[in-house]
């Protein structure tokens, strides 16, 4: 039996890793990073946003065999996502992806699992933090065979998969600290295979270089002056774990990896608008057993906030 090319944990990692957030740095799905940091991890009161990313990741060529099961050379990630606050300290968030994967010998593509998780911020005081994040990644992915070989592809895991996570936030004037964990329990799916469950850490800096928050505020009734134009850059670095997957209760010895990306990114914003842009390099990329390490990513994504 052919071995199956696992894709959803990179469409995970995307997730949690890029969520870049118009306005608050960590109310996206997942992760913090600050990107118009004014230090709130969640929307205000009624505020609703759309957002869609394009996020584009290269694969080294490396020392992974192709025979018959072709190697992808390169993927692009596509998601869709919308948020809403609740009150000014409980938004909900839901985000699906789109995936094109590509080999030397043709491409393919397919939906990958919603991810839907609602963050509440139980501390907010002296412009620091914390918040507590938690939901499910729904089975909607596909699994089908490959347009480029005889193996199949995988965009989801067929689970529902329970995630929780934890950030932090420190705001100075124009500077603006970043911390997230997250961890997502895998449990079987497609085939009742287990394909790995997920732990990320991320710590972002980011830097207000002109504006004020624009694009929401934390108190509705704030009556300073915003600018209608606001510029940020943030750096920082995720950490990424996957477990070894198991395909008929035996283990894959070349599956499961550490990764350490080095993030640079920057968001213009004009009033509701916001585009984020965001750069990174691995600069750790421990893959267990034969697997070509990952290369660089670019992500770019437009976000509207109602």
């Amino acid at each position: 039996m052919k071995k199956i090319i696992i894709t959803f944990i990179l469409l995970l990692t995307t997730l949690v890793n890029y969520s870049q957030c118009a306005c608050c740095a960590g109310a996206g799905i997942g992760a913090t990073n600050g990107d118009y940091n004014n230090g709130i991890l969640t929307l205000p009161k009624k505020m609703f946003v759309i957002e869609a990313y394009s996020d584009f990741r290269s694969i080294k060529k490396g020392d992974a065999p192709e025979m018959d099961e072709k190697l992808l050379t390169s993927m692009r990630v596509n998601s869709f996502g919308v948020r809403y606050g609740i009150t000014k300290r409980f938004t909900i968030s839901a985000l699906l992806p789109y995936v094109n994967l590509y080999t030397n010998d043709g491409s393919d593509s397919g939906f990958g699992d919603l991810i839907v998780l609602g963050t509440y911020s139980f501390y907010q005081k002296n412009n620091w933090s914390f918040a507590i994040q938690g939901g499910l990644k729904l089975p909607t992915g596909i699994q089908k065979d490959s347009n480029f070989d005889d193996s199949k592809i995988i965009i989801g895991s067929g689970s529902y998969d329970p995630m929780v996570g934890l950030l932090t936030s420190k705001k100075w004037d124009k500077l603006t600290i970043n911390a997230n964990v997250l961890y997502k329990k895998s449990n079987p799916g497609f085939e009742n295979n287990y394909y790995g469950s997920l732990s990320t850490q991320s710590l972002s800096l980011s830097y207000k270089i002109k504006g004020e928050a624009a694009i929401c505020t934390l108190d509705e009734n704030d009556k300073k002056t915003k600018s209608n134009f606001g510029l940020s850059a943030n750096l920082g670095y995720t950490g990424e774990w996957l477990d070894m997957l198991k395909e008929n209760d035996i283990v894959d010895e070349n599956s499961g990896h550490y990764l350490g990306l080095a993030n640079l990114g920057a968001t213009i914003s004009y009033k509701k608008w916001a585009i984020p842009i965001n750069f990174s390099e691995p600069i750790i990329n421990h893959m267990n057993g034969m697997q070509n390490d990952f290369g660089a990513r670019f992500r770019i994504g437009i976000i509207r906030a109602f």
